[in-house]
């Protein structure tokens, strides 16, 4: 069980979420930096809306850039959280992103819940949607019972590898606060915001990925 512990390491570590960009249609959607002059920028907040979520420029942030001959593109750096906020739970909380002089505000609204209406929220999309269309469940309130195959302590958070849907397949649950003690052998369940399909390196000497979770409650079964 060593291997896997080590393999669960190599996820935790150096793992990055991939998510889904929108796209709008009708118009010609550039890549790179437009030489063109900037006319217009909307911001969208991609990340988790829980209580206590800093928003701040490492945040999960993109920009619709809009030029004056009509094209756009989708911007992911170079921009900058004029007065970073704390999500509270209950309200609902403005952020101004800046971009290239021009400013855009966006309203997030905190998904800070109680603990019986976070469970009864929280969704069980089946395998195959889970793993097809993982982008779609990031930052959603989602539920499983599984097996606990490895766990590993870091400095900065607990990690749990669990089998959901069979001895085959697994998923990474993120225990950033450190609040459950389990171990290897025992089935639980938890209920946790969805952190989409991560891309991992080393993960039994290959380039693999998984399905992650940030866990919010975990019981024993």
């Amino acid at each position: 069980m060593k291997k896997y512990a080590a393999a669960l390491l190599s996820v935790l570590l150096v793992c990055g979420c991939s998510n889904t960009i929108p796209k709008e249609n009708n118009s010609e959607e550039k890549v790179g930096v437009s030489q063109e002059k900037l006319e217009n920028m909307t911001a969208l907040y991609t990340g988790l809306a829980e209580a206590n979520e800093t928003i701040d420029n490492k945040s999960k942030i993109g920009v619709w850039a809009y030029y004056e001959d009509g094209t756009k593109e989708f911007i992911t750096e170079g921009w900058t959280v004029k007065d970073p906020v704390t999500l509270e739970a209950g309200k609902t909380s403005e952020v101004t992103v800046e971009y290239q002089g021009l400013e855009s505000t966006i309203s997030v609204e905190c998904s800070e819940v109680d603990e019986a209406s976070f469970k009864a929220e929280s969704q069980s999309p089946d395998q195959s949607d889970l793993e097809v269309t993982h982008s779609k469940w990031y930052g959603k309130k989602l539920t499983y019972t599984g097996k606990i195959i490895a766990r590993v302590d870091d400095k900065d958070f607990r990690g749990y590898m669990i089998n959901i849907f069979d001895d085959k397949s697994y998923v990474s649950v993120l225990d950033y606060n450190k609040e459950f003690d389990f171990k290897e052998g025992q089935t639980v369940t938890f209920w946790a915001y969805g952190l989409g399909r991560v891309e991992a390196k080393g993960l039994f000497g290959k380039e693999r990925s998984c399905i992650a979770f940030k866990a919010k409650y975990m019981e024993e079964v």
